[in-house]
C-alpha cells in the first residue's frame, strides 16, 4: 500500500463502501517522529473508520507513534510485519520481523499498553522458502499470548530474496488452507485474508 493509499485514494475508496475499514499506507516511526507529523497522520473524518498502518521495530518508538495515532482519531493501529522490500528490511521491519515473533510481540503490548484503540498486525504465512505450518502458528501465538486479536494475513510466503516485492504479491500461490488452520488454533481469534478471483479481481475473506 506503499505510495498507493494515500488520503486522496482513502477518500475515493469511501464512496465505494460506506463501512469498509480503510488502512494507510505504512508510515515508520522515523518518519513521525523526525518528519511532518500532519502530513503523515492528517486525514479527513468520512474517511473513517481508518486504520494506520506503523513500520518499525522499536517498543518505545512505535508506542509514542500508537499515541500519535490515537490523538489523530484513528479507529486502529496495525503494525506491518508483512512487507518485503530490501528497503524495508533495511530498516529492520516488515516481513522479516516473522523471524523475530517475541520481539513483535514485545512491541505489540507496548502500544496495547500506550493506546485504548485496537492493536492489530498484518503478516505473511512464511519467509522465503520455509513453507512448514509452524512459524505461523509459533509468530501468531506469541502475538495472542501478548493481547492481539486480528490478524490480517496476506497468504503467501514472503520472499525476501529472488523476487521483487511486486512479483511476491502474486508469486508464489496464496495458501489460504494455513488461514484456515490458525483459525481453528485461534478460535476467538479474527483473521482476516485477501484470496484471488482471478487476474483482474481479488476480494477478501473473514474468518470466522
Amino acid at each position: 500500500m506503499m505510495e498507493w493509499t494515500d488520503r486522496h485514494c482513502r477518500s475515493f475508496f469511501r464512496q465505494l463502501s460506506r463501512h469498509a475499514r480503510l488502512y494507510t499506507e505504512m508510515i515508520t516511526t522515523g518518519a513521525l517522529l523526525h518528519g511532518d507529523v500532519a502530513r503523515h497522520l492528517g486525514f479527513d473524518p468520512q474517511e473513517q473508520p481508518v486504520a494506520l498502518q506503523l513500520g518499525g521495530s522499536e517498543r518505545d518508538e512505535l508506542s509514542h507513534c500508537a499515541r500519535l495515532g490515537a490523538a489523530w482519531g484513528y479507529a486502529e493501529i496495525n503494525l506491518n510485519c508483512g512487507c518485503p522490500s530490501p528497503r524495508v528490511q533495511r530498516g529492520a521491519f516488515g516481513a522479516c520481523l516473522m523471524a523475530e515473533a517475541k520481539l513483535v510481540a514485545d512491541c505489540v503490548k507496548a502500544m496495547q499498553d500506550a493506546v485504548s484503540i485496537p492493536v492489530t498486525v498484518k503478516h505473511r504465512i512464511g519467509i522465503d522458502r520455509n513453507e512448514e505450518y509452524g512459524l505461523v502458528r509459533d509468530f501468531v501465538a506469541h502475538l495472542y499470548d501478548a493481547g492481539c486479536r486480528v490478524f490480517i494475513v496476506h497468504a503467501r510466503n514472503a520472499w525476501l530474496y529472488g523476487l521483487s516485492p511486486k512479483e511476491n504479491r502474486e508469486i508464489p500461490p496464496l495458501r489460504l488452507d494455513l488461514v484456515h488452520r490458525l483459525q481453528k488454533d485461534f478460535g476467538d481469534a479474527t483473521l482476516v485474508a485477501p484470496f484471488e478471483v482471478d487476474d483482474q479481481h481479488a476480494s477478501s475473506s473473514k474468518y470466522p
